[in-house]
């Protein structure tokens, strides 16, 4: 596992959050060379940028979101694992919660009804503009997205995850019910030039419709510009002009007075589902773009309607852990991100490395093997492993007829933070293989991508402090 300590996700945060580095030294965490320093360091591990620096201060990359989230997610893991260690449940009783991001016109209600759905599974509903969306799954903000792929809005693009399309929608013209065009069946773009249009601006049906008059030579004259298509349609109906519309957004018809027709030229916006499958495995994923994909032919069909069922229906992936028995109400179950991790906690002396001196441990049953697996001596990860028990006061392995064994506390912190050590690994996996900016030339330069091994995160000098 990619060595990413609590100090480097706090500077991160700062810069998120203030835009430089002078919050860290008001904290009185370290100095602002010393940051800088170490934000350095952690650029040329990763070999991508991850701040840029200007002279109106400084902001995290794509990349340096990605990593901050990620790191976000792993310590939350690690301090909910450690704050609930006396908690008697196993890795069967916690439901995973998924962050799903979801355009804002589908965000409402949504979780009541994938509540009824999914019954094994918390969605975490994050509403916001199409744009937005993608953009947070992209810097690993969101395990989950939903929204709108335009001709101009395509969707973000992120190594390993399951993208698949919800529907495809042909945008088509609104005109009003006397209109001279009214009559054909089909329309050509070309036709529409010198009629005035209505405007729809800001989200992805504003992105179709500049995409469309952009090809049109004159610009057509627009009488309004107004933000929803309902109000568009409203002007189309009192004859001031034709829009773009989206038939999703309808309800399975633009009302009296309104004619639409579609166009020879296509244009098409695609409702994408993008999946995270170190959050949700294929077939929950596949069995939720089915579900998705109901649920809009029901909204294109009439407004408001949902799935029949909908509070009572299970998947067939769901396991029987959460069902009740007969007569008996079933235990609340542990949820995995019932905790989150705050940069003012000062609390945290278990970092993300200690998960891998534990993993080892626990692979190799002995503090001699392991020791040499960790290129350190015996006594020096023996001290190591009773200042860790020390600081955040738990019992983490214990001795064995056979040699060293985990205890449970141990085995429950390596299961509550395995999916989000995976996400770090795959998100430094993807940094280094050269999808984003590398790090400036300033200094020796960074590493080639196949240069050699990772290096353990527990090394000699780590091990013997």
């Amino acid at each position: 596992m990619f060595d990413l300590r609590r100090s480097d996700v706090v500077l991160l945060q700062a810069v998120a959050d203030h835009g430089s580095l002078h919050a860290v030294e008001r904290d009185g965490r370290m100095t602002q060379s010393s940051a800088s320093r170490r934000l350095v360091k952690l650029e040329r591990r990763l070999r991508t940028l991850l701040v840029t620096r200007g002279a109106t201060g400084t902001e995290p990359t794509e990349a340096g979101h990605a990593v901050l989230h990620v790191g976000r997610r792993l310590l939350a893991a690690i301090d909910f694992a450690i704050a609930t260690t006396h908690h008697g449940s196993d890795a069967a009783s916690r439901l995973p919660v998924v962050e799903f991001a979801v355009g804002t016109e589908w965000a409402y209600g949504l979780d009541r009804h994938l509540a009824g759905r999914f019954p094994d599974v918390v969605f975490d509903i994050v509403p916001d503009d199409c744009h937005r969306v993608w953009q947070r799954f992209e810097r690993y903000a969101a395990d989950a997205a939903l929204g709108w792929e335009t001709a101009r809005r395509p969707m973000a693009r992120r190594g390993g995850v399951l993208v698949r399309t919800v529907a495809e929608e042909p945008q088509q013209i609104a005109l009003p019910l006397g209109h001279p065009l009214a009559a054909q069946e089909i329309l050509d773009l070309r036709d529409l030039a010198r009629t005035e249009w209505v405007a729809v601006v800001g989200g992805d049906s504003g992105d179709d419709q500049g995409w469309a008059l952009s090809r049109l030579t004159p610009v057509p004259p627009v009488s309004f510009t107004v933000r929803s298509q309902g109000a568009a349609l409203d002007l189309v109906r009192r004859g001031y002009g034709i829009a773009l519309v989206s038939p999703s957004t309808l309800g399975g018809g633009a009302g009296p007075g309104v004619v639409l027709r579609p166009l020879r030229q296509k244009f098409v916006r695609r409702l994408r589902l993008a999946v995270d499958p170190l959050a949700i495995p294929e077939p929950l994923a596949e069995d939720l773009c089915a579900w998705l994909r109901r649920l809009y032919a029901l909204r294109t069909a009439a407004p408001g309607a949902v799935p029949a069922g909908t509070h009572r229906e299970r998947t067939p992936h769901s396991g029987d852990h959460c069902a009740p028995a007969t007569g008996q109400t079933a235990p609340p179950p542990v949820l995995l991100s019932e905790l989150r991790w705050s940069a003012a906690d000062r609390s945290g002396g278990f970092e993300p490395e200690h998960l891998h001196l534990l993993r080892v441990i626990g692979r190799t049953g002995s503090l001699n093997q392991a020791a040499s697996a960790l290129l350190v001596t015996q006594p020096a990860l023996t001290r190591r492993i009773h200042r860790l028990e020390a600081s955040c006061g738990l019992s983490l392995v214990h001795s064995t007829a056979r040699g060293t064994s985990l205890s449970a506390t141990a085995r429950r912190l390596l299961a509550c933070t395995g999916p989000a050590e995976h996400r770090l690994d795959a998100l430094v996996n993807h940094l280094r293989e050269g999808d984003s900016a590398p790090v400036p030339a300033a200094g020796p330069p960074p590493a080639r991508a196949g240069a050699g091994p990772v290096r353990s995160p527990v090394s000699a000098r780590t091990a013997s402090r």
